[in-house]
């Protein structure tokens, strides 16, 4: 009796700890996009249009879920879902495989700007050696397809067949598509998935023969040859792109072992000997920026228990990422066991990847996009959009490739639209040339408090791309506090901008409409500045002087003259240094920039 009242106290404190713990300001939170037989998208028989409006649909609701991060699958058998001169348009975009869409679109190009807009990270997913997935399909294939092209680079495995990763010239080729698509498309990432050797019998017997460089032993030989590759392609993109990230998507299991120094206490498929695929050297190395092993099992689960996979990896990551590949698919299917019917089971898997012993735990990664899609997952979608990615994340730093802050962001000023929206504006930091120090965001805060926590995501409550925000949360009584930072591409932060008031910048029932024009003369100035009003006509002009911390230094209010100018003195009244001018008339508001000498 004792011991149950103890193992009921522990699992109540594990279930209070999953449920109490604070969303982290640093996490990726990714699903996949799988094209493969158009599993999430597209449809290959609507028109683009119609495949971009569904691809937007799907951004839209991942982001309105929490999601910051996408895994789209742009070549799943030696096809293209881009324009290429190496490889044919896939069958799954337009119907035919090397047929292009008509009308005519580069879908990889306007994937990425659709992400970028939304501040999403796009990962170009690629499966580097399946080429048929079945071969009875080969007939369909293009006449520049690989399969056809160079039928003896090929692995024969039941009906599928793969690129031969023995092979040098294969391995060249791969990386001669992957530098293609580096070297064209803004892409954040290259992703791999779990596919390397085929699981089933082939026979490789000739390209030991001819390549084996001296290994006796096969099964080395081979995880060799994909080691290869896999260093190949990380050094490739780094000379090409080095802010470009890496990553591979193993299945769950790298080897069974009681032994933690070997692998986890599993029995399933592990990717070590059955696929050949070594990913604990390649994350040893520094040869992935990071995994996220594929973790398709539910806590508890007999032989493959979710809970005891996720904290070797953890322990394994050797200071790259590891990102949890959960399995969204498998919610709500019965026949992958009862415990997939607890729609509380990945969001809960996602707090246990939080606790804080797990620290190497970086994020995870939902396969796929259609069970965040499904009306029948709703109540496992809307816990992590309700509850566990409730607050914005930032996507987690990689300080091996970039570690250092963009500048700041200053001149950071609110005004007020109507009763119940604050406008905020500020001063982008100066163009950088270095492409690791170009601004690619703002990070928007907001407290209630005297002190703005930047520590935590508590209190942002927004991620933008332009120098602008519209705060329309504002609530009568509360006296709200802002500030706002910049962001890289590896979403290094900046210091903070200066913190403003609502009280004490905000230019109470401001309309923007902003059909004044304001010149300021002169600037710099010593003495006093003239602000001359173009195509405005009001009773009573309101001029404010204000400071880098967002205090108003100075007030004046004039009534209009024929000349519509106005002059304001600041003679020994304010320090040298920079200024906001605030121009507020009776339906505008302008503002602009002085140097005070």
């Amino acid at each position: 009796m004792k011991s149950s009242v103890i193992l009921c106290a522990l699992i109540f404190t594990l279930n209070f700890n999953l449920k109490a713990q604070d969303s982290p300001k640093r996490e990726l939170r990714g699903a996949w996009i799988a094209t493969f037989s158009n599993i999430d998208w597209p449809i290959k028989t609507q028109t683009p249009q119609q495949q971009k409006n569904a691809f937007i649909d799907i951004l839209n609701h991942h982001q309105a879920t929490g999601i910051n991060a996408v895994f789209v699958q742009i070549r799943s058998q030696c096809d293209a879902f881009y324009p290429s001169e190496l490889e044919p348009w896939s069958a799954d975009l337009t119907g035919k495989q090397g047929v292009a869409p008509s009308p005519y679109w580069d879908p990889l190009t306007f994937m990425i700007a659709e992400c970028h807009k939304r501040n999403m990270e796009f990962h170009a997913w690629l499966n580097p050696y399946r080429a048929i997935s079945s071969v009875a399909n080969l007939s369909s294939f293009s006449a520049n397809h690989v399969a056809k092209q160079h039928p003896d680079w090929l692995i024969t495995s039941g009906n599928l067949r793969t690129l031969d990763p023995g092979l040098p010239a294969v391995r060249t080729y791969i990386l001669e598509v992957i530098k293609d698509i580096v070297n064209r498309y803004d892409v954040d990432g290259v992703h791999f998935d779990d596919y390397f050797y085929p699981n089933s019998a082939f026979s490789d017997d000739q390209t030991f023969a001819n390549f084996s460089r001296g290994f006796t032993n096969r099964d080395d030989w081979r995880r060799d040859n994909v080691n290869i590759l896999i260093k190949n392609t990380y050094s490739a993109i780094n000379l090409l792109k080095p802010w470009v990230k890496f990553g591979v998507s193993p299945s769950g299991i790298y080897r069974n072992s009681t032994n933690p120094d070997i692998g986890t206490p599993t029995s399933g498929l592990e990717h070590y000997n059955s696929l050949y695929a070594d990913s604990k050297k390649w994350i040893a190395e520094g040869w992935v920026d990071y995994l996220a092993p594929q973790i398709y099992w539910y806590r508890g689960q007999a032989n493959a228990d979710y809970s005891k996979i996720t904290p070797w990896w953890n322990n394994n990551a050797y200071g790259r990422h590891i990102y949890i590949g959960q399995a969204g698919y498998k919610v709500n299917d019965a026949t992958q066991g009862s415990q997939w019917l607890v729609a509380a089971e990945i969001p809960n898997q996602v707090r246990l990847n939080r606790q804080s012993q797990y620290s190497n735990l970086k994020g995870q990664v939902i396969y796929n996009t259609k069970s965040l899609l499904a009306n029948n997952n709703k109540a496992f979608r809307d816990s992590l959009k309700l509850n566990v990615y409730n607050k914005l994340s930032l996507i987690p730093i990689m300080p091996w490739k970039d570690n250092v802050a963009p500048a700041s962001p200053t001149a950071l000023i609110g005004n007020k639209y109507g009763q119940d929206s604050l406008v905020l504006t500020w001063t982008a930091p100066p163009a950088a040339i270095s492409e690791f120090d170009k601004v690619k965001a703002y990070v928007v805060y907001k407290s209630a408090n005297a002190k703005i926590d930047t520590l935590s995501n508590v209190e942002i409550i927004a991620v933008v791309n332009q120098p602008k925000y519209v705060d329309m949360q504002l609530a009568n009584g509360y006296n709200f506090q802002y500030k706002v930072t910049a962001l890289d591409r590896f979403h290094n932060e900046s210091l903070s901008s200066n913190t403003i008031s609502t009280l004490t910048t905000a230019i109470d029932d401001l309309e923007s409409r902003s059909i004044a024009k304001i010149i300021v003369y002169p600037n710099p100035s010593t003495q006093h500045i003239t602000v001359e009003l173009k195509d405005y006509a009001a009773n009573k002009v309101w001029i404010q002087i204000i400071d880098m911390q967002g205090k108003v230094r100075l007030r004046e209010t004039f009534k209009r003259n024929v000349e519509n100018t106005y002059v304001v003195d600041f003679q020994n009244r304010l320090n040298p240094g920079q200024y906001i001018v605030a121009v507020k008339g009776e339906n505008f508001q302008e503002h602009t920039k002085i140097i005070v000498r």
